[in-house]
This record gives C-alpha cells, structure tokens and sequence, in this order.
C-alpha cells in the first residue's frame, strides 16, 4: 500500500491534511473516503480507519483519510463551547462541503468521479448527508448511522427508546432484592421518569401496534412526521430516501450494544416501514450482536470487515 500525505484547500482557504493510499495499480474507478467519526480524527477510535483503509486498498480503491477543519491536524477552530452541540452541529450538515471539496480535489487531481462515502455515526450521517445532493457519490458504507440529535444525560429519560427500556427492565428486576436501591426509590432519588415509562410500555405497545397497522394500509405518498417533543433529526428520514430514490446504494451496520440501533429502529424504521420495503435492494442493514459503539473488539471489527467486502464484491 502506497500512503501519501495530501493537503486539500476547502472553500474557505482552510487546509484539510489527509492521507491518500492505494496499491500500486489501482483497478477500481471508484475512490472511498472515510469521513472523520465526532470529533475524531482521520484514524478513528483503535485505528479502525487505518485498518478499514487496508480492506479496500486490498480491492484495489484508491481512499481518502482527512481531517474536517477544526478537527486533528487541519486548520480551523471549532466555535461551540458544549460538546454536544459539536456534535448536534455535525449531525445538522457541518462538513457537507469539506466532503464535497475532498471530491472535487480528487476529481481535478487524480480524475476521479464515483465515490463511496463511509464513516463511522457522524462520518455517516456526513456522508449522507453530502451523497443525497452530489451525484458522483454511487454508495454508503454507514457505521452506527446516527439519526437523533444529542441531548445530553439530563434528556435520558425523555428520549429514551423502548429497546433500552427493555435491558433497563431487567437490570430494575434483578435489583429488588436490592437494599441499596429501595434506599433510591424512597430518598426520590431514582430515576422515576423511567421507571414509570417501563410501567407504560404495554399501552405504548398497543397504540404503536394501532399508528403501525394504519400504516402498512396506505401506500400514498411519503408524509415526513416531525415531532417538536422528539430529538429526531428532521433532515434523516427525506435524506434517507432521497438516497434509495436515487439508487445510492447503503450498507448500514450497527452495534447489537449501541442505542443508535434502537434509534433507527424506532425513531425512523418502523415509522416508515411500509415505504422502505419497495426498497431492500437499495439497502442493507446488519446487526453485530453484543458489539459496542466503537467496535473495541477484534471479532466485532473483523464481522465488520467482513460484512463490507461483501456488499463492496456485490455492488462495486
């Protein structure tokens, strides 16, 4: 593998370094770009970006690891105070252009014009994000897609899903022989908001069940829903599609251990079940049982590794 350090000047003058790499005979014509996680930088949390790198290189893409402005070794400042809102502001679209002028870079040095954009929860949400609107971009390799804005720990009980309800149920039952815990509960100082959403969730269960059954009924043209009381990202759910009805094909995987799952499932996937299914050809998802948000674990990375040469064999 050839690695070859790289500056791409954004549209703000702004320098962005990177690493380019490749194998000495490149024989795709499609370049991946693997698009900074967070606040990370272009390695990734335990250099999964350096060894996701190796994967394609070995398939003969040409890739791109570069850092957003304000993030590791580009220019730039990042002007928020709270970290959430880094984070809400990346999920609103923050470095759309940073990815487009990647491409534009690569088009007008190495005459590149198909891309795959892939990254890790923000990296992902980038890459959809920039890919709806660009139509050089032919795929996306989304890890742990995020499709809620932060709210923060003092926001855990409003927006908390019924998948982590449910793990919560049980951690709840195997602590009522708990002396330690009933202490909590007469103190008021349990989380009770939960608690009661635990207690509700069969009677959630049926309206869901009711507003589902409605839905798969009608097959009329998709209604977004955006709900002021939720912290779902009004941009997700038109941009997702805007992607399946331009045939841009999706590889989405995600962490059996990770909120984000439930997220998606819930907050966007159940809602718009009916319209998604005129579209299984157009996206994968996959789960990875037990995994957690970074894939920390060598299995966990390899079933990652593996799931990614497949659908890259499969539609590239």
């Amino acid at each position: 593998m050839i690695s070859t350090p790289v500056t791409i000047k954004n549209r703000n003058g702004l320098k962005l370094y990177g690493i380019l790499e490749q194998s000495e005979s490149p024989v795709k014509d499609t370049a991946i770009l693997l698009l900074s996680p967070g606040i990370k930088m272009r390695v990734g949390p335990h250099r999964m970006y350096n060894k996701l790198s190796k994967v394609f290189v070995d398939k003969g893409f040409t890739v791109l690891r570069y850092d957003f402005y304000g993030l590791g070794d580009s220019e730039g400042a990042l002007d928020q105070k709270v970290l959430v809102d880094v984070y809400n502001s990346i999920q609103n679209g923050r470095y759309i252009d940073d990815t487009i002028d990647a491409m534009d870079w690569l088009g007008t040095t190495y005459n590149i014009d198909k891309f795959v954009l892939g990254g890790l929860c923000g990296g992902a949400i980038t890459g959809m994000l920039a890919g709806s609107t660009d139509e050089r971009v032919k795929g996306l390799i989304a890890l742990g897609l995020i499709n809620v804005f932060e709210g923060g720990e003092d926001n855990f009980s409003k927006f908390v899903t019924e998948g982590q309800l449910e793990d919560l149920k049980k951690g709840y039952i195997s602590k009522l022989t708990d002396i330690d815990s009933w202490k909590r509960i007469i103190t008021l100082k349990s989380d009770f908001r939960t608690i009661f959403k635990i207690l509700l969730k069969p009677i959630r269960v049926i309206s869901n069940s009711i507003r589902e059954s409605m839905s798969a009924s009608s097959k009329k043209k998709i209604e977004f829903v955006h709900d002021e009381t939720s912290n779902t990202n009004p941009r997700f759910a038109p941009t997702f599609f805007s992607m399946l009805q331009q045939s841009k094909k999706m590889l989405l995987v995600y962490s059996g251990g990770d909120r984000l799952l439930w997220e998606f499932k819930e907050k966007f996937e159940n809602i718009y079940k009916s319209h998604l299914s005129e579209y299984s050809h157009i996206y994968e998802l996959h789960t990875i049982p037990e995994a957690n948000h970074i894939l920390s674990l060598s299995e966990w990375e390899e079933s990652m590794h593996k799931l990614v040469e497949e659908w890259l064999d499969k539609n590239f």
